[in-house]
């Protein structure tokens, strides 16, 4: 497994005292699994995705990295682990005046030294080269490499943001509602095209969604949480009303309507189970 959590929480400290965002999560990540977070705001996905990527620790229990404690790593062995693990994150976090081909570059900076970087920006070797190009290619914006990223659309740097991910090559890819700056339309591409990327590299996908219907049709496992506790663990098949209005209770539900549909729970069986196709 990549991921291992035993009785995690993590607490704030305020002027009000201690305030717990997680309490006693217990559950494992399987390598190459597709998990997605769903909850209310200030449910604690967002603390749980920063566990994630170790830049967090948790307050007490056990959080294990494929088989190593992350609550005990410092320094270098910290440094190699973030480098195994890549963050998609809801706004594109790009180099406005780079080209496309740069800042697909700087997905290597974790493992380049500062000399190795300033000159692989300004002028590339040829392997780093032609890894970034065929991480572009990927994405479909081979023809965009020399492009700003100033002059990019929403979804084509969303697009650039997952190349990025994908030159780093990392074995997990974290995304924290890495479709809600989009429309619709380029939801719908972008999410096919993570989820293909993911399935054919064998990386593990973990992320965080507001979209119910899109979380239930796009990964296997959906993880409910509330008020720092799990509600629900289940397959996607098997998540159905009762169990969504039970997570959200009192709270607005992105594509509420189509999940008081009838056919909701048998559309989203049959959309998760189907292997995706390559966006274009």
């Amino acid at each position: 497994m990549i991921y291992s959590l035993k009785d995690v929480c993590k607490s704030y400290g305020t002027r009000n005292g201690a305030v717990r965002a997680l309490e006693g999560l217990t559950f494992d990540v399987q390598k190459g699994e597709r998990v997605a977070l769903l909850g209310p705001s200030g449910a604690g996905k967002t603390t749980l995705f920063r566990l994630f990527n170790a830049t967090l620790r948790p307050s007490s229990g056990g959080l294990r990295f494929d088989g190593r404690d992350l609550t005990v790593m410092s320094g270098r062995d910290l440094r190699s682990t973030r480098r195994r693990i890549g963050t998609i994150y809801q706004q594109p976090h790009l180099v406005p005046s780079l080209s496309a081909l740069q800042n697909t570059l700087c997905g290597r900076l974790g493992s380049w030294s500062l000399i190795h970087t300033v000159r692989n920006i300004v002028r590339p070797n040829q392997s780093d080269n032609k890894q970034a190009i065929a991480a572009l290619e990927s994405v479909g914006l081979a023809d965009k490499q020399n492009a700003r990223a100033d002059e990019l659309s929403g979804g084509q740097q969303q697009r650039l943001t997952i190349a990025r991910v994908l030159m780093q090559d990392p074995e997990v890819i974290l995304a924290d509602e890495p479709f809600a700056s989009l429309d619709p339309a380029l939801t719908e591409t972008v999410g096919l095209l993570l989820i293909n990327l993911v399935t054919n590299g064998k990386r593990t996908l973990v992320a965080t969604m507001h979209d119910v219907e899109l979380a239930v049709r796009l990964f296997p496992r959906i993880i409910g949480i509330r008020h720092g506790h799990i509600v629900f663990d289940k397959p996607a098949v098997r998540v159905d009303h009762e169990a969504i209005r039970a997570l959200y209770a009192g709270e607005q539900v992105t594509n509420a309507a189509r999940l008081d549909s009838e056919n909701w729970p048998e559309a989203a069986k049959n959309e998760s189970s189907r292997e995706p196709s390559c966006a274009r």
